[in-house]
């Protein structure tokens, strides 16, 4: 079975002993500006801040215009404040609170890392990135999740298809709601 969290502690395990450097930890549906990492390194610092950045979500082109380079715009996504996938943190850091939560499907280690550093009294940083995108993706939530997961995973499949607008033109195009 799939474990996100499993994949990326076993990633860092491979760095090279006695090296501590920043880790940016996202998925492979981001896309991210090299201004974006200079801000990742900036606001991680060892022993005491890691960085978690508030991507902006791109809707589904198929809705309109989502090209990532052209900025940010309300018709284009939305800040995905109730993600925690992507951190920047030092290998130590990360090493001192144990690392990710090695559930298995989608979603959750991501928040459990999140709030594990919050009891541990390192600071967190948490702002919207213009220079971190999430990338439109069709997406699939398995029925046989616990269903708190599943409750969340189509939650958020609901949310990162269109804007509010974009939603509201559709449903009169098709005859859902009256014009």
């Amino acid at each position: 079975p799939f474990s996100r969290g499993a994949a990326l502690n076993l990633g860092t395990r491979e760095i090279a002993p006695g090296s501590d450097p920043v880790l940016f930890f996202c998925d492979v549906d981001i896309e991210f500006t090299t201004d974006f990492l200079q801000r990742c390194r900036f606001n991680t610092a060892r022993g005491g801040q890691v960085y978690y950045p508030i991507v902006f979500s791109l809707y589904n082109p198929a809705y309109g215009p989502v090209t990532p380079g052209q900025g940010v715009s309300k018709a284009k996504g939305f800040w995905r404040a109730f993600g925690y996938g992507m951190t920047c943190v030092y290998k130590s850091d990360f090493d001192r609170v144990e690392g990710f939560d090695e559930i298995q499907g989608w979603g959750g280690e991501d928040v459990i890392l999140y709030e594990t550093f919050i009891r541990s009294g390192v600071r967190t940083v948490r702002s919207p990135d213009r220079g971190l995108f999430h990338i439109y993706h069709p997406k699939h939530c398995n029925e046989t999740l616990p269903q708190d997961r599943y409750v969340s995973c189509m939650s958020t499949k609901a949310v990162t298809e269109a804007s509010h607008e974009q939603l509201g033109l559709l449903a009169m195009k098709h005859g859902i709601i009256s014009e």
